[in-house]
């Protein structure tokens, strides 16, 4: 791991605080730009560099979104930039994998294959990337602010790195449609790992690679008491087909948990609500949502990881994005 460091300072406070948009943000070169540097070819390498900065004068401690640029040339139009995305988005002291980095160098060389990096003899050079820090406030035009100047490293040393969708596992009383698997809340537990990854994960669309934006289909599916007519009760949450999501298959745990703004393994209805389109928060939790149905019913899912929101509508649609917004087709 290395660190470049971004100058630290803290945002004004103002009696009464009032926006208005910051004029300069800066960076300071880091004091070990001569370091020797390797980034991984790995997507699931947790590896991961560090940039520190500053929240910029917003006239108030806003709560802001961080991440950095990266280019092989300091002149580059910001359009030629690429974005590094920040593993801890609101965080000014950035958690950045060095995949990411790898990756981004990739494509600014225009590599394409592993064959093409090795014939141009990429793995044996060093490279000179210049870094500007990005901060902005969610929600709010024009608070995007980009550092006047760009820092170095001067000695990275790439591995070929490819982008390929990233995903996140879904548990739950449900059937992926595709495989017949039922998951039945399997242990979130690493032993479980192929049947998860095979049956049990949304996935990123091709056209959204990077953006934490998963999508799938699942087949949701009744509890025994639901299905049979002399026990049924559309009231009792019990009987609901419950689900949630994590992250990593770290076990039953809060940290690796997306779940609904509910106590841990209780669960939040949406009975009234997916049909014609669920939206909600998500917080890092065990708790579930849950969906009073009498038969097996296919249902499309987003979850935006950044935003940490839940998309669920009834029925299999194709999903298209406008920004983060999911469109259901």
């Amino acid at each position: 791991m290395f660190t470049l460091v971004l100058g630290l300072a803290s945002c004004k406070q103002e009696d009464q605080p009032q926006y208005h948009a910051p004029t300069s943000f800066t960076v300071n070169t880091p004091a070990l730009q001569n370091q020797v540097f390797l980034t991984s070819s790995e997507m699931t390498d947790t590896e991961t560099f560090n940039l520190f900065c500053s929240q910029p004068d917003y006239g108030y401690s806003a709560v802001c979104n961080y991440s950095a640029l990266v280019a092989l040339n300091p002149d580059a139009p910001e359009e030629d930039w690429v974005a590094l995305p920040n593993e801890t988005p609101t965080s000014a002291a950035m958690s950045i994998k060095t995949y990411e980095l790898g990756v981004a160098i990739n494509n600014l060389l225009g590599v394409t294959n592993q064959e093409d990096f090795d014939a141009k003899g990429y793995a044996n050079q060093e490279f000179k990337c210049y870094f500007r820090a990005v901060c902005e406030i969610p929600g709010i035009e024009g608070s995007r602010i980009v550092s006047g100047n760009a820092v170095t490293y001067n000695k990275v040393k790439i591995r070929y790195a490819e982008k390929t969708p990233a995903w996140i596992y879904m548990c739950g009383d449900y059937t992926n449609p595709k495989t017949g698997a039922a998951n039945g809340f399997l242990a979130p537990s690493v032993g479980n790992f192929d049947v998860y990854k095979e049956n049990f994960a949304l996935f990123e669309p091709q056209d959204m690679i990077g953006q934490k934006l998963y999508v799938g289909v699942m087949q949701l599916n009744p509890k025994e008491d639901a299905a049979n007519p002399a026990t049924s009760d559309p009231n009792n949450v019990d009987q609901c087909a419950q689900f949630r999501f994590f992250t990593d298959l770290l076990g039953w745990v809060v940290d690796a948990s997306l779940g609904s703004n509910e106590a841990d393994f209780y669960c939040l209805p949406i009975t009234d609500k997916y049909e014609a389109g669920f939206s909600g928060d998500m917080v890092t939790g065990l708790g579930n949502w849950g969906v009073f149905i009498t038969e097996p019913q296919l249902v499309t899912i987003v979850v935006d990881q950044n935003n940490l929101k839940l998309y669920v509508k009834e029925g299999e649609h194709e999903v298209t994005f406008v920004g983060r917004d999911p469109e259901f087709n």
